[in-house]
C-alpha cells in the first residue's frame, strides 16, 4: 500500500504538467480583436526597424484580422551573404551564416516565450539546383503569437542580423491545419 501513495502523486503531478503544458502550447484559440489588432500595429509602428524597412502595417493588419486563434507556420526560405552586410559603425561582422545565427540566437527564446518554436530547420543541398541555402519552418500557436513577437524590443533590435544575413528572405504563411503539430 505504501508504493501506490508516492505513485499516486507522481502519476496527478505528471498529469498536471502535461495537461498544463498541452493548455499552454495550444494558446487561447480566440482571434484577436480590433483593440489587439490597434495595440500591436501602434507598438510595430513605434519601432525604428531600420536596417530592413518598415514592415508593411497594411498588409500586417490583414494578416492580423484573418487571426482564427488557430496555430500558423512560416516556412523561411534564407540565401545567405558571403561577408554579412552590417550597416557601418554597426560593430558587427562575419559571414552571412554567423549573422543569421546571432538572430537565431533572439528568435528561439522569443518562440519559446510565446509556446511556439521551429519545427524543421536545415542547410539546403545547393547541388540538387537550389539557390536557397537555409530552410527554417516555424510553428507559432497563432498569428497573435507571431505578431506579440515581432512588437517586442528584442525583435526589433535583433533584426539587425537577420537583414545583415541574407541577400534574399521569402516567407510563406501556411494554415495550422494543414502541416501536422506533433501532438498525438
Amino acid at each position: 500500500m505504501s508504493f501506490f501513495k508516492p505513485f499516486i502523486g507522481s502519476l496527478a503531478v505528471f498529469v498536471a504538467v502535461l495537461a498544463g503544458s498541452s493548455l499552454w502550447y495550444s494558446g487561447t484559440g480566440q482571434p484577436m480583436n480590433a483593440t489587439e489588432v490597434a495595440g500591436y500595429l501602434e507598438a510595430i509602428a513605434a519601432q525604428d526597424q531600420v536596417p530592413g524597412g518598415r514592415l508593411d502595417l497594411d498588409d500586417l493588419r490583414a494578416f492580423m484580422e484573418a487571426d482564427d486563434g488557430r496555430p500558423v507556420f512560416t516556412v523561411n526560405r534564407y540565401r545567405f551573404n558571403a561577408i554579412a552586410d552590417y550597416p557601418a559603425g554597426s560593430g558587427y561582422s562575419g559571414t552571412g551564416l554567423e549573422a543569421y545565427d546571432r538572430f537565431a540566437a533572439v528568435m528561439v527564446p522569443l518562440m519559446l516565450a510565446r509556446g511556439s518554436h521551429p519545427a524543421f530547420g536545415s542547410r539546403v543541398d545547393a547541388e540538387a539546383g537550389n539557390d536557397w541555402d537555409r530552410i527554417v519552418i516555424v510553428r507559432y500557436r497563432s498569428r497573435r503569437d507571431l505578431v506579440d513577437l515581432f512588437a517586442t524590443d528584442a525583435f526589433a533590435e535583433g533584426s539587425i542580423h537577420k537583414w545583415a544575413s541574407s541577400s534574399a528572405i521569402d516567407r510563406m504563411i501556411v494554415d495550422g491545419r494543414t502541416i501536422p503539430d506533433g501532438r498525438m
